[in-house]
């Protein structure tokens, strides 16, 4: 069956709708006009092998008409999915983006924020004593330093 994916869709559907009409066809003219066909001399012996073969053709038609059917229909809901996966990778992308540049823009802060404190040490550096006593100041600053930037 995989390798009637080969075939172009339109060629497919024209050979399963020949079959599909060639039972429809040969049904009718072997079951209604039966009577006809088995006074031409040319066609009556072979009477029973068209009815035969015009049933397997119309069930085969009508089999192969349906499985092609299915077969469209997958087909038309894989490609419905992939726009939907398109348009969310689109997104995703976009997202993505935002996202980049709000964690630049935190890295700057904590950046900012980090020599803000450095330069605070270093004035305050000069207050804490040889027994590493530290002052309020200093507790002040780290408490400082501590704290989460909230943008």
């Amino acid at each position: 069956m995989w390798m009637l994916a080969f075939f172009p869709d339109v060629f497919l559907a024209w050979i399963i709708n020949t079959i599909l009409i060639t039972g429809i066809v040969g049904f009718v003219a072997s079951f209604f006009f039966g009577y006809v066909v088995r006074w031409l001399p040319a066609i009556a012996p072979y009477h029973l092998l068209i009815q035969v073969i015009s049933i397997v053709l119309l069930v085969a038609g009508v089999y192969f008409k349906g499985g092609y059917s299915v077969e469209m229909t997958w087909r038309e809901r894989v490609a419905e999915l992939e726009a939907k996966v398109a348009i969310s990778e689109q997104q995703s992308k976009e997202v993505n983006e935002k996202i980049v540049t709000v964690y630049k823009d935190r890295v700057k802060v904590v950046k900012e924020t980090q020599i803000v404190v450095q330069e605070k040490i270093k004035t305050v550096e000069i207050l804490i004593d040889s027994q590493c006593k530290i002052t309020a100041d200093t507790v002040d600053i780290l408490n400082d330093a501590a704290l989460r930037v909230k943008k």
